[in-house]
């Protein structure tokens, strides 16, 4: 008798997801019809599910008039109705079948999401469904030391407003050279990338620092005292001229600071990241973290993680973490979030996961920054097992 009671329970609930993914479902073609932007078929669809109950009319006519009354005021956004949703597959298995109120309340929510979310994608998708992925655009900021800006174009040739140094500018990279004086008070310059762009600089003492898109480097035009500071947001590759008189220090917001004489090495300190990365190619150096020093040398990478306060430190190849500055992607058994996370530094995109699980598939092999997106895209597919669908800027991941 309990095994009949439970058979029906579970057919009970297993009808009740039915409805609910139903609801969700006939919820984008409310959106179409709201935004004005549904087909044929889409009509045929949404009339027959209006013709089913007279509760489907009252749904429809009530969230249309709050929709048009009040459409400014609509807080939902693509990527968080995909969070809701993704929320609710996760909780909708602990649900009790007793829970049949909540999950009426539940349908109706996800339909008001689905129909924000179903007019932001649906009218997007009009406009960019042919259009190819592009990389970003824009150039190099410098940012002088009274605070004016100068757009860093290869045709720029010189900066004269810095007054105590000459500055040159070519070939994608920014050099400090000549000094016209020596200064008594230290005076900082930001040098600052953006989305989809790469810039280098020579400082004053020639140390070359490669800076990654979306970083920024505030550095001295001249070097002042016993040390040489710079501070860095996001990713830099450092080759430090040596001089055992000065050290180097490199210093991120996250606390963590690399000392070195003279050598060759790549640190990620992204704000959103959950690592700080601190990776040598050559020399040794030295990375305090909370009050201690930890050395590292060739082919070592030390990883700082920002939210427990703990480091990690492991062998690599450290040509791998460099590969970005010679124009390639380059991953080693990668989450594929942490993957989807540098492509968005890149490209115009906007990446959703239909399954949680998926963020964790792991990738290794080497990219071209400046291929085809879909080629990109197709590779990832093969080797990481997932499927990845293209619509407009919008990348969906989800599994095979």
């Amino acid at each position: 008798m309990k095994k009949v009671e439970q058979d029906k329970a579970q057919k009970f609930e297993a009808s009740e997801q039915e409805a609910l993914f139903n609801t969700f479902k006939i919820s984008r073609r409310v959106a179409e019809d709201i935004a004005g932007c549904m087909d044929e078929t889409g009509r045929q669809e949404l009339e027959a599910w209006l013709q089913e109950s007279d509760e489907h009319k009252t749904i429809f006519q009530d969230i249309k008039d709050e929709l048009i009354t009040r459409p400014r005021t609509w807080p939902y956004s693509g990527e968080q109705v995909e969070c809701q949703l993704m929320m609710f597959h996760q909780r909708r298995a602990k649900v009790s079948r007793r829970s049949v109120g909540w999950w009426r309340y539940v349908a109706v929510f996800i339909l008001l999401l689905g129909i924000a979310g179903g007019i932001h994608w649906r009218v997007a998708k009009q406009d960019v469904m042919n259009t190819p992925i592009q990389m970003a655009q824009g150039y190099a900021v410098l940012v002088l030391s009274n605070g004016e800006k100068v757009m860093l174009q290869d045709s720029l040739g010189s900066v004269s407003e810095e007054p105590s140094v000459d500055i040159q500018v070519s070939d994608q990279m920014i050099s400090y050279k000549n000094e016209r004086e020596r200064v008594r008070e230290q005076t900082y310059n930001r040098l600052v990338v953006p989305r989809g762009g790469e810039f280098k600089v020579e400082l004053a003492d020639g140390t070359r620092v490669w800076l990654n898109a979306q970083s920024e480097l505030r550095y001295p035009v001249q070097f002042i005292g016993n040390q040489r500071v710079v501070y860095l947001k996001g990713e830099g590759y450092f080759e430090v001229t040596s001089n055992e008189e000065k050290p180097f220090i490199v210093r991120t917001l996250s606390d963590v600071e690399v000392k070195v004489l003279g050598t060759r090495f790549n640190v990620s300190a992204y704000e959103d990241d959950a690592d700080v990365t601190t990776t040598l190619a050559e020399g040794s150096v030295e990375v305090t973290v909370g009050g201690e020093s930890i050395r590292i040398v060739p082919n070592e990478q030390l990883v700082f993680d920002k939210k427990r306060h703990t480091s990690l430190l492991r062998e690599v190849n450290a040509s791998v973490y460099s590969a970005w500055k010679d124009g390639n992607f380059c991953f080693e058994n990668q989450r594929l979030e942490q993957i989807m996370e540098q492509l968005k530094r890149w490209y115009e995109i906007e990446v959703f996961y239909a399954r949680e699980e998926v963020k964790n598939c792991r990738f290794t092999g080497d990219l071209k920054k400046y291929d085809n997106f879909e080629k990109i895209v197709k590779m990832i597919e093969e080797v990481a097992g997932v499927k990845i669908n293209i619509n407009g800027n919008s990348i969906i991941i989800g599994a095979k």
